[in-house]
């Protein structure tokens, strides 16, 4: 019974391959289905990049910032200056500033490019708990970790604030607990 979930990852190739589907559904005596190929994954364009290829500048702090942290009239001046990822060792994360305190506040402003979006998400390697805000609104959060980047949705109140042009404050708080640790953030746009 321990080996199936091993045995199945041998075989879950055939999904992605008819021709290997073909080739060994039709000795099955029960007669299979369709051909259940692996969902195309959405074509990722960057909007606002993370830091996995290129650096990005972001302001940070580890001390608890004041309760407006993420409008953006917010002064943080005074905050350290480094480019994303912040943290220490984690599998599969891009660390190019050290972050080995159990909480981190990162903000970044921009102009919202003029590229055509049709599904806006956050790309985000995060470990552990990350809420990211848009000109001070919750646009996204997620608890746990990740060890690679992953899609999260953007509410649709901070989707509104993502126009051509807008001027906007990125701002993101990640609250670690044990291990590795890392944050990062960009904007893409997933396709349909």
């Amino acid at each position: 019974m321990h080996a199936r979930p091993v045995v199945g990852g041998l075989f879950i190739k055939m999904l992605t391959d008819a021709e290997a589907w073909k080739k060994w559904s039709a000795g099955d005596r029960l007669h299979a289905g369709n051909w259940a190929p692996l969902p195309t994954p959405p074509k990722i364009t960057e909007i606002v990049p993370s830091s996995r290829l290129t650096p990005s500048d972001w302001r940070y702090t580890t001390e608890k910032p004041g309760k407006n942290w993420a409008q953006p009239n917010f002064d943080a001046a005074n905050w350290q200056e480094g480019p994303a990822g912040f943290g220490t060792v984690a599998p599969g994360a891009v660390v190019r500033t050290k972050w080995n305190t159990p909480d981190i506040w990162v903000r970044r402003q921009f102009v919202m490019p003029s590229i055509p979006a049709s599904n806006l998400k956050f790309q985000v390697f995060h470990d552990e708990d990350v809420e990211i805000y848009v000109n001070g609104i919750l646009a996204a959060s997620e608890g746990g970790f990740t060890t690679s980047y992953v899609l999260l949705d953007v509410e649709p109140e901070a989707q509104n604030l993502l126009k051509p042009g807008a001027h906007i404050t990125l701002a993101a708080h990640c609250h670690q607990t044990i291990g590795g640790q890392n944050i990062d953030i960009g904007l893409v746009d997933a396709g349909k």
